[in-house]
């Protein structure tokens, strides 16, 4: 074969494999394995959070203060010592029954008491000398006698008066509600409240509360609801914080500032100071009203509203709301009777 010939081959085997090359291009790749492409992960329907609804429905609903009283007693009578001094003697204890006379507390009288002898002594001398002297009928020695009397009889009077004070009795039967902590050995200033002392023949019933918003709504003379050992009884608020009479003593004045006061129209024959009884006070109460949990209204920059269901769609519904309690409002407006309300 000549070199001519030779070269026009060559240039032949040179455009096929070009030609060759751009087809495998143009195919993709054709020639090589190909990947199989990612599957698409499958699509999953999101669940549905399901609401929490209650039916909106005629009911009743009240503001009202309830909780368990005590028996306390309506006269009692506070003891002091207009002199103080320090404890020689305690014969009483809180609880403690007592008659009228019986010694409560004494002083150490420092003395007093061989001085009150001292004045009884001759104080009786004063007197057997003018009854002598006015056997014998000598006016000015009559007159003497009756200023020595009259003398002996004053400083007789002061003694005990002195005497008497260093003595705390009680003045009348009762029971000892209140008695102080002291002890024989300690000083006690004078005036301080040592004992207290209560008829049990004359009780009420006292209601603590605190932190209640109620409890500025109830004024004296509301029905009070009470349950004593299985037995209804009906009574009647005569004191509120906002009644209570005015008092010095800190103690009373924080007890009145959260406590009502409930008489019984009769008192349960079991009744005595101390035991406890049920207690409901109503200071509003409204019937056959639209009644929702509190978990159902909504407010929002000064708007009250409720949502509800209707079918499977939520609305929202603005809302008029009346009387409230710590669970429950009535519905004035905006929401009837049976719509599903969609609780928070």
């Amino acid at each position: 074969m000549d070199r001519q010939a030779a070269g026009r081959l060559k240039r032949r085997l040179v455009v096929v494999v070009s030609l060759l090359v751009t087809a495998a291009m143009s195919s993709g790749c054709s020639l090589l394995p190909q990947e199989q492409a990612p599957l698409a992960p499958p699509l999953v329907k999101p669940a549905q959070s399901e609401a929490r609804t209650v039916d909106a429905k005629l009911g009743s609903i009240a503001r009202q203060i309830a909780g368990s009283g005590t028996f306390v007693p309506t006269r009692v009578k506070y003891y002091q010592l207009q002199a103080g001094g320090v404890i020689d003697s305690v014969n009483v204890r809180a609880g403690t029954v007592v008659k009228k006379g019986d010694v409560l507390i004494t002083l150490d009288n420092e003395g007093v008491d061989i001085e009150l002898l001292q004045r009884e002594l001759e104080y009786e001398r004063k007197r057997l000398a003018l009854e002598e002297t006015v056997k014998g009928g000598n006016g000015r020695h009559i007159k003497i006698a009756k200023l020595d009397y009259q003398l002996a009889e004053l400083l007789f009077e002061k003694t005990k008066e002195k005497a008497a004070a260093s003595v705390l009795t009680a003045a009348g039967d009762g029971i000892v509600s209140y008695f102080t902590d002291l002890m024989p050995g300690d000083r006690v200033e004078p005036g301080r409240v040592l004992a207290a002392i209560a008829d049990p023949q004359a009780m009420r019933l006292a209601l603590t509360t605190t932190n209640n918003p109620v409890l500025s709504d109830i004024k004296v003379g509301m029905i009070a609801e009470v349950k004593f050992q299985g037995q209804q009884y009906a009574g009647k608020v005569t004191q509120t914080p906002a009644s209570a009479p005015q008092t010095d003593d800190d103690r009373l004045r924080e007890e009145y500032a959260r406590t009502l006061y409930i008489e019984l129209d009769s008192l349960p024959p079991e009744a005595a100071l101390g035991k406890m009884a049920d207690i409901t006070i109503v200071a509003e109460r409204r019937d056959n009203v639209i009644v929702v949990p509190k978990a159902g209204v909504r407010t929002y920059f000064g708007r009250t509203f409720v949502q509800v269901l209707d079918g499977e769609r939520r609305k929202e519904l603005d809302v008029e709301t009346g009387l409230e309690n710590a669970t429950e409002f009535e519905i004035v407006q905006g929401v009837e009777e049976g719509m599903k309300i969609i609780l928070q």
